[in-house]
């Protein structure tokens, strides 16, 4: 069983992975509003690979971003034609700096409430901005559960982060050696609200950095973490299974499935 909360397969595609584990537990990620009828036209059937629908930051620079109400007409029209498993990823970007501040924060806000409305879980982008995402936090009309998705910050932004209820996923960058305060962070996130993915193809995990990810790739990730964290690797495993469904609020018997 491969278990996986987070990866983008028309994006594996085009780096040349065109297949999936058939044992795969995990959510493939939405980005763009409008995208979703060519991302499940590309995946396999299968009851327990599910996905998201998002407007992530970059969209704010494209040439027909009109407004945080336009993307959510979009989003709405793909959640009537084929449903959803949660909402994003959405959130800030400061390495890039797409749009504006608060432009980034009027499209997230925008998905955190709908992510309300629906009862779907939120799938958080946050990159180099620590500071705007716990003011998102500290929104009265943040009332969504989620995923702190790629978490690349400290301690203390993870536990402002679980103090919202928010699930925690590590990515292959958290076995970076440089990665010290991101490794903290991973021992410090309770076995009941750790979740580990990939983001493929992006962020391979050492040893297989330099190559395209794929979700076969969070083995390397999760025998990581169980080192650092000092449990059981198995273990791990299983609780980041049950996470994974428990955010998504899915029957555990999936697990059959796997």
């Amino acid at each position: 069983m491969i278990v996986d909360s987070h990866f983008h397969f028309s994006s594996m595609i085009k780096r040349g992975i065109d297949t999936l584990p058939e044992d795969l537990i995990g959510i493939e990620i939405g980005t763009d509003a409008g995208d979703t009828e060519k991302r499940l036209s590309l995946l396999p059937p299968s009851p327990h690979i599910f996905f998201s629908i998002g407007s992530g930051p970059w969209v704010l620079d494209d040439n027909d971003y009109v407004s945080p109400d336009n993307e959510r007409e979009k989003l709405l029209a793909d959640f009537s034609l084929f449903g959803a498993d949660a909402i994003g990823e959405c959130g800030f970007d400061n390495h890039w700096g797409y749009g504006t501040p608060e432009a980034q924060r009027d499209l997230f806000m925008m998905q955190v409430d709908m992510a309300s409305e629906l009862d779907l879980p939120l799938i958080i982008h946050t990159r180099e901005a620590d500071k705007e995402i716990r003011e998102a936090f500290l929104s009265p009309s943040f009332k969504c559960r989620g995923i702190m998705h790629c978490f690349s910050s400290d301690t203390e932004l993870a536990r402002i982060a679980l103090d919202k209820g928010l699930y925690i996923s590590f990515a292959g960058n958290v076995t970076y050696k440089s990665n010290t305060a991101i490794q903290e962070a991973a021992s410090y996130v309770p076995q009941d609200r750790i979740l580990y993915e990939t983001d493929a193809p992006y962020l391979s995990p050492i040893p297989m950095r330099g190559k395209p990810c794929m979700p076969e790739y969070t083995e390397h990730t999760l025998s990581f973490l169980s080192e650092i964290r000092k449990e059981n690797k198995d273990k791990l495993k299983e609780a980041v299974m049950e996470n994974l469904l428990k955010v998504l609020k899915r029957d555990k018997t999936i697990r059959k499935l796997c």
